[in-house]
């Protein structure tokens, strides 16, 4: 195989594989109707990520935030982990952009990713959170 062909099914490899590798969040209110279940916790191992290599990720809302502007900002135990699109601005129910984000750890250990929301301009506070199913990372070297 030509070096520049396996290139492109290397890529094409990550590319596909992302999603079971990454991390998702939801957001979810309970008693709104149109929001998924609030998921019951449950013990789930930590997923193995490399030091130094991005994992991506991704916000969903199909629900709630619609009555106003809000910021979400992704953070890490991490103190030295990176985002690649850190903060995301939901307006009136719906992401601005495509939601994708990206982490990359620097601290060898199992470490978490979580968001905090902020009303803008007066809007008031949403009622839910953002969950995900898995949001902790045990990081190697690599």
């Amino acid at each position: 195989m030509k070096p520049v062909c396996r290139t492109l099914l290397v890529i094409a490899m990550a590319v596909v594989g992302m999603p079971g590798h990454g991390q998702v969040f939801y957001y979810v209110e309970a008693g709104l109707a149109s929001c998924p279940a609030v998921p019951t916790p449950t013990t789930v191992a930590p997923k193995t990520a490399s030091r130094g290599i991005a994992v991506p990720g991704r916000i969903h809302v199909s629900c709630g935030f619609d009555q106003g502007s809000y910021t979400v900002t992704l953070n890490s135990t991490d103190p030295s982990a990176t985002f690649s699109t850190k903060t995301f601005l939901v307006n009136f129910g719906r992401v601005v952009g495509d939601g994708a984000f990206a982490v990359t750890f620097s601290t060898v250990g199992v470490q978490t990713v979580s968001t905090t929301i902020t009303s803008n301009m007066g809007s008031p506070a949403v009622k839910g959170q953002f969950v995900s199913p898995a949001n902790q990372f045990n990081i190697v070297t690599r």
